[in-house]
């Protein structure tokens, strides 16, 4: 069943929704439709469980790192960062073409990715949160989130065709850079 939801979502970000076709998914996965049909009675039960299955895992996986990791708040968004990097351009990059870029969904999915998203912002916000309560971080939440997600969402897009392997120095070079946005006190020259 993995192997139908992972073709499901390559599918997903290479075509959209309204592009996939069971036929090519079935073919993709050297299966009848009738095969797809006997776990997903259909496509929008299929496409719905594509989305939560990546959405949840995504989100369970950066849970479970802020879970394992209990440092400074400037350690955890760091990881945090450097996780969904990784995840979005190397390991799972469907993700950040589902859920990061505009898709021209039906309102059923975009309410799921909606809440999907919700719950991963707020995996980021209680770490930010924290930094903030402690005096660590030394900035408007709000503003520093959205340039933290705009940044992260983008590297996909400007890592395209580079070298995977070096993925992690340029994932860390952004977190650091990133990092700034909450110390501004430690910027370059101060």
């Amino acid at each position: 069943m993995q192997d139908i939801l992972s073709a499901v979502a390559e599918v997903l970000a290479e075509r959209g929704y309204h592009g996939l076709s069971l036929d090519e998914i079935a073919d993709r996965l050297d299966l009848t439709k009738a095969s797809l049909y006997h776990y997903f009675p259909s496509k929008e039960v299929l496409v719905g469980a594509c989305l939560d299955q990546l959405g949840s895992s995504l989100n369970d996986q950066l849970r479970s790192l802020v879970e394992a990791n209990p440092g400074t708040a400037t350690e955890q968004l760091g990881l945090l960062i450097r996780s969904q990097l990784d995840l979005i351009v190397r390991t799972r990059p469907e993700m950040a073409r589902l859920f990061i870029q505009p898709q021209d969904w039906p309102e059923p999915y975009r309410r799921r990715t909606r809440r999907l998203r919700e719950q991963h912002d707020a995996i980021f916000r209680a770490v930010v949160r924290r930094g903030i309560a402690l005096g660590e971080f030394v900035v408007d939440e709000d503003v520093a989130m959205h340039n933290l997600y705009g940044a992260m969402n983008h590297v996909p897009v400007w890592f395209r065709g580079r070298r995977k392997k070096d993925l992690d120095a340029a994932a860390a070079a952004v977190a650091s850079n990133l990092l700034r946005l909450f110390h501004p006190s430690a910027g370059p020259g101060r």
